[in-house]
């Protein structure tokens, strides 16, 4: 018995916390149960105005005016893609007056799939994979320029090939 006694004292200490906390959990549970007291006493819904009942609904649910437009996910998708298709209209219609003009730094060293990347990036060109075949099959890898070329909107591949590799 002497080997097992820090072992029952143990036990028993554990018995008592946990015959505690029961007592407590119990005690707490039965004062939660009371209603709460509402903001409006003894009051029908006949006798507040709609201030009040506006007041006393928010407490429970999201309240809107009449005059509010709500939309549904799938109306609210449907009015956004509208929307983006009149903007898109919007600027397919207008003339645009110049193209862009890109500026591109060709530095000492680059090969033709990194000129295609920088090109690629700067919406110079459409196809990198196209451009690197064209640098390949006319065997123009070594004969980029470094330097500033400058690039006005997009361009077919002949047309950028002559000004990177021209003097």
């Amino acid at each position: 018995m002497r080997n097992n006694k820090s072992l029952l004292y143990g036990l028993g200490t554990g018995l008592i916390i946990g015959a505690i906390l029961l007592q407590l959990m119990n005690a707490a549970s039965s004062a939660g149960h009371t209603m709460p007291v509402s903001a409006v006493p003894n009051a029908t819904a006949m006798d507040l105005d709609q201030k009040q009942i506006k007041e006393a609904a928010s407490k429970y649910f999201q309240v809107f005016d009449k005059a509010e437009k709500l939309y549904t996910q799938p109306q609210l998708d449907s009015f956004v893609q509208q929307k983006l298709k009149e903007e898109k209209d919007k600027r397919d219609a207008q003339p645009s007056a110049s193209p862009k003009e890109t500026y591109i730094y060709i530095s000492k060293g680059l090969v033709s799939y990194q000129v295609a990347d920088v090109l690629y990036q700067s919406g110079v060109i459409a196809d990198r994979k196209a451009f690197e075949d064209e640098m390949n099959k006319k065997q123009l890898n070594d004969k980029i320029v470094s330097g500033i070329h400058a690039f006005k909107g997009p361009q077919e591949l002949q047309q950028v090939i002559a000004k990177i590799t021209a003097q």
